[in-house]
């Protein structure tokens, strides 16, 4: 049995009753039922194919690439913001009516209140998802290597599909340049599924176009994994091919050694795969340098943290994308979103960004698109004096 599956038609389900009868209700339209004329038939038709339309997206892909996520995914965001714009309203007519005794008696501004807050939602989580920030964090690390210290760039979860436009990585290529990395890091989901709109749109030239010190490193995320093997053009090596030709070292279950900096990469598959445990990859680097992981998902870092590794850096978790989930991956995840450093050990850090791109709807609510910069300061080397 399917329990995401039911919890998901549960939900969109609840959504679209709440959403209907409350909304009937606010404007007064209910007095002589809820389904009585065929405008309010048509009214509950549009909110059920609203509330359903992001499960009908995932389950019918097959039907188009372009099209149906463009109008399913944008329907179902501006259902999910009037029905939190009826939530605030109820909330407000509750705290009226029993906290300070007043009746409803401007119907009208309540219905425009309504309305304004719900289209407000919608514009904030499209600023909100477009409008990447720059999140930076200062790390120290207790181990020296040959550079003083490093600017490292992190972008995650990009969802690159059909509907991902050259333009929307051009920016983002633009961004990362202003910042003047000395490594930029991809830590999964840069690929929605098919690395076909990566082919078809030529966005390795665009990929090409990063400029890093000492190279840029992109890792697999379960994403990366769902198109695998789908389509005879969509193997794994078609996949690290892609990559390759934008100028990216592919790390999958690899250990990258930098002479130049002293440290080592650990980038490790994605952990819905069968891959390599991470006790063993350690036995390809010097315990004694800095250890920098690529991890996408952050389920475990309690065996970083014990193996001795000094950044890990992650994504997957969107940071929830969206009001409630924000809550949910908060109760899952260690760390969902941003710095985590051990109370008893600081020698281990973990950062997870929320990501760069989307998954699904177009908006984000309570968390926004970023870029992480993270500012590595290396222990100093002691000389040997003679």
């Amino acid at each position: 049995m399917d329990w995401n599956l039911i919890f998901d038609v549960l939900g969109s389900f609840l959504v679209a009753l709440y959403l209907g009868f409350r909304s009937i209700n606010l404007f007064n339209i209910h007095h002589e039922g809820y389904i009585n004329t065929l405008a309010k038939k048509l009214y509950w038709l549009i909110i059920f194919i609203g509330a359903f339309s992001f499960l009908g997206c995932l389950h019918f892909s097959n039907l188009s690439d372009y099209w149906l996520p463009l109008i399913g995914y944008l329907l179902f965001s501006i259902i999910i913001c009037f029905f939190w714009g009826i939530v605030i309203i109820d909330i407000i007519r509750f705290i009226r009516r029993f906290i300070f005794q007043r009746a409803d008696n401007k119907n009208i501004v309540i219905q425009g209140l309504f309305i304004g807050i719900s289209f407000s939602l919608f514009l904030i989580g499209l600023y909100c998802s477009s409008q990447p920030r720059v999140v930076t964090y200062d790390i120290n690390v207790d181990k020296p290597a040959n550079v003083e210290s490093l600017k490292i760039v992190q972008i995650s979860d990009i969802h690159l599909n059909e509907i991902t436009s050259k333009k929307f990585i051009q920016d983002m290529v633009s961004h990362i340049n202003d910042l003047n990395p000395d490594y930029v890091f991809f830590t999964g989901d840069t690929l929605d599924g098919k690395v076909k709109p990566f082919i078809d749109k030529k966005l390795a030239e665009d990929f090409r176009q990063i400029h890093s010190t000492y190279g840029t490193f992109i890792i697999f995320g379960n994403h990366e994994h769902y198109g695998i093997e789908r389509d005879h053009y969509n193997t794994t090596q078609d996949v690290i091919n892609a990559f390759k030709d934008g100028n990216m070292k592919v790390l999958l279950d690899d250990v990258y050694y930098d002479e130049q900096t002293g440290i080592s990469i650990i980038g490790r598959d994605d952990l819905s795969e069968h891959r390599m445990d991470l006790p063993f990859l350690m036995n390809f680097v010097d315990e004694d340098k800095p250890i920098i992981l690529l991890d996408h998902q952050p389920a475990d870092l309690i065996e970083p943290e014990n193996l001795g590794i000094d950044v890990m850096f992650a994504g997957h978790t969107h940071g929830g994308q969206i009001f409630p989930m924000t809550l949910v991956v908060n109760e899952v995840y260690q760390n969902p979103w941003g710095i985590y450093q051990p109370k008893d050990n600081k020698r281990f850090t973990s950062i997870v960004t929320c990501g760069y791109g989307l998954w699904g709807p177009p908006i984000r609510l309570m968390t926004r698109a970023e870029i992480v910069v993270a500012e590595l300061h290396f222990k100093k080397q002691i000389e040997n004096k003679d």
